[in-house]
């Protein structure tokens, strides 16, 4: 009875061992496969649809997931607007809850990110990147480093001019301007010829209306161009600025549509597709909206000339990079680093430079024959901006962070008239100095 008790007893110990030992191993299989599963990297973007840059951003995105399948995959979340992106990921910044890439735009996103103590510095990713680091210039520092580091990476540059309709033009029998006398007095011979001479907005940050604003201020003299070169300036009640204020107020009021006092980019873009204006301010990337049948008519971009603006200033600052955010799993932050980095580097800067005519941010980023053969209209603006001494950031771009919306929203009433020039710079004034960047 003892032996089988004993042989039973040792049998017991014996399947428990094996227990024990199939048990141990399991957290092992776990881990394993903890360790290879695919990280998700969710995107939210208004870089979707009918949006310029679209076909690029879905070229990367696909592109991205087929170098690291199975390691790391973008799921891209279609924001639609540029303006209700803004306005979710400001949202997402009071909440302390990002998603792990964040496009900063124009939009003043990545100062708001590190306030709130949300952005991964890439200083150590991009230093131990020879070609990574080596994109960076004084221009770019500027616009994606705070204090010494590196919190975001550009791919796009901001070379702004203005486009104008050549046979309007020819109608009223002008040329671009030099000087900014000639502009008004373009403007003045437009309206005796019956055609509407600018594009204009105020809402959604002004786009069009606020670049040429800042083209007036830069214009001005040294005072203006040395505001124009600012960052987060305070004091908004100077004579350059209120001097150009009240010209953009007679503007509103006398050269543009109807439209413009309460419209955003859009309107004030199919207002130029739809021959309606003259003119309009803004970017290269607008040039392969000039031959999109869905925007304006066939062989409308035969229409369409480029210019710098009078006195010879150009816009030229990179738009503000891509920036990683802090995550609770180090791991979704490294895929995050490597989106970043996959998004700006030179290869990606090429592809959106032939695809979208988007002139490069970096300055390693060669312009090729094949962009220039694709985009005439983009060889003929770098041509002209290849020769202006007076060169600045967008006047939104150099704004304190919430002052673009107040700006915007205050604009209505400088374009009807219920603000003065001064009232109006007062209003900037009053916000930036309750709000500087130290």
């Amino acid at each position: 009875m003892k032996r089988m008790f004993a042989c039973l007893l040792s049998l017991a110990m014996l399947l428990a061992l094996i227990g024990c030992g199939g048990s141990s191993s399991q957290p092992s299989n776990s881990e394993d496969s903890a360790s290879s599963k695919e990280i998700v990297i969710k995107y939210p973007t208004f870089q979707v649809g009918a949006n310029t840059a679209a076909p690029v951003v879905a070229k990367l995105v696909e592109e991205f997931n087929a170098e690291y399948a199975g390691k790391y995959r973008i799921e891209v979340e279609d924001v639609p607007g540029d303006a209700n992106y803004a306005d979710k990921i400001k949202v997402m910044i009071s909440s302390g809850e990002l998603p792990p890439v964040v496009y900063g735009g124009g939009y003043k996103l990545l100062d708001l990110a590190l306030q709130a103590d949300l952005v991964v510095d890439l200083t150590d990713a991009v230093n131990a990147d020879p070609e990574w680091k080596a994109m960076y210039n004084e221009t770019w520092e500027s616009t994606d480093c705070r204090d010494g580091r590196i919190y975001a990476s550009s791919s796009e540059g901001q070379l702004i001019g203005y486009y104008y309709n050549k046979e309007l033009f020819n109608q009223a029998g002008i040329k671009p301007a030099e000087t900014w006398e000639e502009f008004f007095d373009n403007c003045d011979r437009l309206l005796a010829a019956g055609i509407t001479p600018l594009a204009m907005d105020t809402a959604d940050g002004a786009w069009c209306t606020q670049l040429l604003l800042g083209a007036m201020i830069a214009g001005s003299g040294d005072e203006g161009l040395e505001f124009m070169n600012t960052s987060y300036p305070t004091n908004y009640n100077i004579p350059s600025v209120v001097d150009a204020i009240a010209k953009i107020q007679k503007l509103y009021q006398t050269c543009t549509t109807l439209d413009a006092n309460g419209g955003a980019y859009e309107n004030a873009a199919n207002n130029f597709f739809s021959e309606n204006v003259a003119m309009i301010c803004n970017g290269p990337w607008m040039i392969g909206d000039f031959s999109d049948t869905s925007k304006t008519t066939e062989g409308f971009s035969d229409k369409v000339g480029v210019a710098t603006y009078p006195g010879g200033f150009v816009y030229d600052a990179p738009i503000e990079g891509m920036f990683v955010t802090k995550q609770s799993d180090p791991a979704l932050e490294e895929a995050g680093i490597a989106m970043v980095k996959f998004f700006t580097s030179p290869k990606a800067q090429q592809t959106a430079l032939e695809t979208q005519g988007m002139v490069p941010a970096g300055a390693t980023v060669e312009i090729t024959q094949t962009a220039l053969d694709a985009f005439p209209l983009l060889a003929d603006f770098l041509e002209q901006a290849s020769v202006c001494e007076k060169r600045g950031n967008t006047l939104t771009g150099l704004m304190v962070p919430g002052l673009e919306d107040t700006f915007s929203a205050e604009l209505p009433n400088l374009a009807s008239g219920a603000d003065t020039p001064e009232q109006f710079c007062q209003v900037l004034t009053d916000f930036a100095t309750a709000n500087p960047v130290t």
